[in-house]
């Protein structure tokens, strides 16, 4: 019964704090432009889309065309509250694939960043090895990208990725392979395991371990061609709001924690 009583009091509480209830009361935010940019790889096309609702406070970046529970908690977010979406559309589908004479190519867009790591994950998802032919227009996508969000002056990044039940989740950084991923990792045993904060600041594992945040705090990492390690190295602060699909209630909860965590940060 203890437990029962303590997972109503962690569920219920947040849905009565001052920015649930300005998603609740607030009027509908008019998006005040809505951009995109077309580039091209061989026998590919990637479209950049970019809306800003009012004056942005979160901005989102969505780099998997088929992490759609998080696309649409950032929709509802800025429709009401103001922000902005920068992502990549190119299918629905997690991997970004091209085809050029010498064969088929794909690659993970969140290992685009650098060249030694997408090396590997073109290596990875791809039949024969890449060259800098390849590589090449890919990191320029990655350059282009990053331009678009950061012509929004904004001062960290803010990722949306989601996964599904039983494929990764907060516990897969206490062992395995990516336990070296984290310096610190924070479980909240009343949080589903599939939702979780990962994040490149301390004083933001702090904040989100005393709210009760499912949360890792990035080591130090080898250049692996991610966002998160592309941001660090460049001393960027780095949040990804990683959630199971189709959670998207809680994907809206952590997202009004990371506004709240952010003002008292004095980050917006």
């Amino acid at each position: 019964m203890d437990t029962l009583i303590s997972k109503i009091w962690y569920y219920t509480i947040p849905l009565f704090s001052p920015a649930m209830l300005k998603l609740l009361f607030f009027g509908s935010v008019a998006i005040i432009s809505n951009s995109h940019c077309l580039y091209e790889l061989p026998g590919k096309t990637i479209k950049i889309q970019q809306r800003i609702y009012g004056k942005p406070k979160l901005n989102f970046l969505i780099l998997h065309d088929d992490e759609n529970t998080g696309k649409e908690a950032a929709e509802i977010y800025c429709s009401l509250i103001g922000g902005s979406i920068t992502e990549l559309c190119y299918g629905e589908v997690r991997n970004i694939t091209f085809r050029n004479k010498k064969g088929n190519y794909a690659f993970d867009p969140n290992q685009m960043f650098e060249s030694t790591g997408l090396y590997k994950s073109m290596r990875f998802y791809s039949k024969q090895a890449p060259t800098a032919k390849e590589i090449q227009p890919v990191r320029s996508l990655a350059d282009s990208l990053l331009q678009r969000y950061k012509n929004l002056h904004t001062n960290c990044f803010i990722t949306l990725h989601n996964n599904t039940e039983g494929n990764f989740n907060i516990n897969s950084y206490l062992s395995g392979k990516l336990k070296t991923v984290a310096d610190s990792v924070y479980v909240n045993p009343l949080m589903d395991a599939d939702d979780l904060i990962f994040v490149t600041e301390a004083s933001y594992y702090t904040y989100l371990r005393r709210m009760g945040i499912n949360v890792v705090l990035q080591s130090t990492q080898a250049i692996d061609g991610s966002l998160s390690v592309y941001a660090q190295q460049r001393r960027i602060p780095y949040i990804n709001i990683e959630i199971q699909h189709g959670h998207l209630t809680e994907n809206l909860r952590l997202i009004l924690v990371v506004e709240q965590m952010l003002k008292q940060l004095k980050m917006i």
